[in-house]
Order: structure tokens, then C-alpha cells, then sequence
């Protein structure tokens, strides 16, 4: 039972966080080069639809994936210590991260006077947020491989979740 929470938890967690990264990538590499690059005069029009659109995307993964995140995060925590010493800091830097660019994509895509201001300067604000979306990744996947010990060593899920036998005891760091 605790393997599939686990699961549902961290498929909550990875199905938005690709949508996202994968949207603002998108966004970066090909769709506003491509809007500036043509001269149409539906331009601003297009940009407005695109963005209605992509802010509804926005909210719903951003609401999962704090939920999901913090869910994981508690689940973890309850479940496995971390002999590493860099595996909490990391963690907490993760979080903090996430919020930063969830509040940037909110701005990118949001319709108030402050997001309005935010998009003059667009084109900065989404290569930064890729960015930090690629460093969370990182982060992420170096948190997943991370040595984890289970707390209870009896429970037969806490065995088969944990990712390798070898190392756990930090030797490895």
C-alpha cells in the first residue's frame, strides 16, 4: 500500500512538472522566436490567446504540483533517513525554487497590471524561468538517487522502495 501511494504521489508530482518545463521550453526555443520572427497583424491578438489558455495549464499544475510536493516531501520525511548530509538542504532550496518559478510563470501568464508590466521584458523572464526549471530537474534527480534508510526496517514496502542496498549506510558518499 505504501509503494502505491508513493507512486500515485510522485506521477502527481511529474505529470505537471513536464508540462510546465516542457511548456516554457517550448515557449523559448520555438514559439516567441517564431512570433518574432513573422509579421502579421494579429500578433498581440495570438499572444493574448496563448496566454488565456497557458494560465489555466499554469494554475492546475501549479496547485498539483505544491500538493504533490509537499505530500512527497512529507511521505519522505516520515519514511527514510538520508545519510547524506546535502539531501534536506537540497530539499528545502528545491522548495523554495519552485516557488520563484511558479511565480514567474504566474506573472508570464497572468492578466493583472503587474503581469502586464512583468511582459515587457518577456523574453528575460521565460529564459530565466527555463533555466531555473532545468536546475530544478537537476535538483530533483539528485534527491531521487539519493541513499535512503528506511526508518522502519521491518516493513516489507520500506525494503522494496528503497533504491539500492549498497551505500546506504553513507559509505558511498
Amino acid at each position: 500500500m505504501h509503494f502505491l501511494l508513493e507512486l500515485i504521489i510522485r506521477w502527481a508530482h511529474i505529470i505537471p512538472a513536464i508540462i510546465l518545463v516542457g511548456g516554457t521550453l517550448y515557449m523559448v526555443l520555438a514559439l516567441r522566436p517564431a512570433i518574432q520572427a513573422t509579421e502579421f497583424s494579429e500578433k498581440d491578438e495570438l499572444k493574448s490567446a496563448i496566454r488565456a489558455r497557458w494560465a489555466k495549464v499554469v494554475m492546475i499544475c501549479a496547485g498539483i504540483i505544491l500538493l504533490s510536493g509537499i505530500a512527497s516531501l512529507v511521505l519522505q520525511a516520515t519514511t527514510y533517513t538520508f545519510p547524506q548530509k546535502y539531501y534536506h538542504p537540497v530539499a528545502g532550496m528545491k522548495f523554495l525554487l519552485a516557488l520563484v518559478i511558479l511565480y514567474i510563470a504566474s506573472l508570464l501568464s497572468g492578466r493583472s497590471k503587474n503581469a502586464e508590466k512583468f511582459r515587457e521584458k518577456e523574453a528575460f523572464w521565460l529564459k530565466l524561468n527555463a533555466t531555473l526549471a532545468v536546475i530544478l530537474v537537476l535538483m530533483a534527480g539528485t534527491l531521487r538517487v539519493a541513499d535512503r534508510v528506511p526508518k522502519n526496517a521491518d516493513s516489507a514496502d520500506s525494503e522494496v522502495l528503497a533504491p539500492s542496498q549498497e551505500g546506504v549506510t553513507g559509505e558511498n558518499s
